[in-house]
């Protein structure tokens, strides 16, 4: 196994990243490591990473980092392994990584990578355009994409964990249901008044909420919840339901496992992945089982 460690350095401060290189260093000398400089560097990083011979690339970052890793990643046998040193950390949670960067770092290099599923995003970008991505998590499209694009613009401006609760308050000011038309696996369309659409591989989102806690990473199915004619006073009321669990019977959430969906809209409905604003509505979303080897907890995925 030949390893190469990636930080985004936007993420990870200098003194985390320099110590998450020593201890590194420690256990595999003579690995490459390399910080991003500008947004978007993971994926010629980790195709550098890859010609240069490596087997397994350790991200050092958050989601958003990892996404950028998996779309580099994607169509090859190299494994991936995540140290969670962002601010969200959802990927990781539902991979079993332990807490803390020095157990994170022995788990990343010792661990056995397993077969793991991704997802196919097929969306609208912002200049109209036909756009894919990969994502490995959790996709959405209606609020919790309103509430990631406004976290964008007020990052720089106050803490990550502030940055996400002004965009929540921005996002219910300015909320807009849309009528959204999805179709699972092929099925007739059905037309809802929509205020989320959320599409997981993994349990967790939002920086440790667990609205799918039926969901697996390894078992090759969408687990679903699309969330319908909810007011701005339905989705504040909404946490304590997203932090532990969606229940079955909700009057106002519509839940399926699915393989495959569309969803389409004539209004301009936002995407978003892994924590990433990517577009618009319409978008496809395509299960692709077992498409990544990820370092994680064998009963991470069942």
């Amino acid at each position: 196994m030949k390893l190469a460690l990636v930080t985004n350095a936007a993420a990870v401060p200098h003194a985390r990243a320099a110590h998450i290189e020593a201890l590194l260093a420690a256990i595999a000398p003579g690995t490459p490591c390399a910080r991003t400089s500008l947004p978007g560097e993971t994926v010629p990083l980790v195709r550098k990473a890859l010609v240069a011979g490596a087997t397994r690339i350790v991200i050092a970052g958050g989601d958003g980092t990892v996404h950028e890793a998996a779309n580099a990643l994607i169509g090859t046998q190299a494994e991936l392994a995540v140290i969670p040193a962002g601010t969200g950390n959802d990927y990781a949670r539902s991979l079993g990584v332990p807490a803390g960067i020095d157990a994170a770092v022995e788990f990343a290099l010792r661990s056995p990578a397993l077969a793991t599923d991704a997802g196919e995003l097929a969306y609208t970008g912002a200049d109209g355009s036909a756009q894919r991505r990969v994502f490995v998590n959790i996709a959405e499209a209606g609020f919790g994409a309103h509430v990631v694009r406004y976290a964008r613009g007020t990052a720089k401006m106050a803490s990550p964990w502030l940055a996400y609760q002004l965009a929540i308050l921005a996002a219910l000011a300015t909320l807009r249901r849309a009528q959204v038309s999805v179709s699972y696996d092929g099925a007739p369309p059905r037309a809802v008044d929509s205020s989320n659409l959320i599409v997981g591989i993994g349990q967790y989102f939002g920086g440790g909420m667990r609205p799918l806690p039926g969901a697996l990473i390894d078992d090759g199915w969408f687990d679903v919840a699309h969330i319908r004619d909810a007011t701005r006073f339905d989705i504040a009321c909404q946490a304590p339901m997203l932090r532990n669990g969606i229940a079955p019977d909700h009057p106002k959430v519509d839940q399926c496992r699915c393989r495959a969906l569309r969803a389409e809209s004539a209004q301009a409905v936002p995407v978003e992945a892994d924590g990433e604003w990517l577009g618009f509505l319409p978008a496809s979303f395509t299960q692709l089982p077992g498409a990544l080897r990820v370092v994680r907890a064998p009963a991470a995925g069942g």
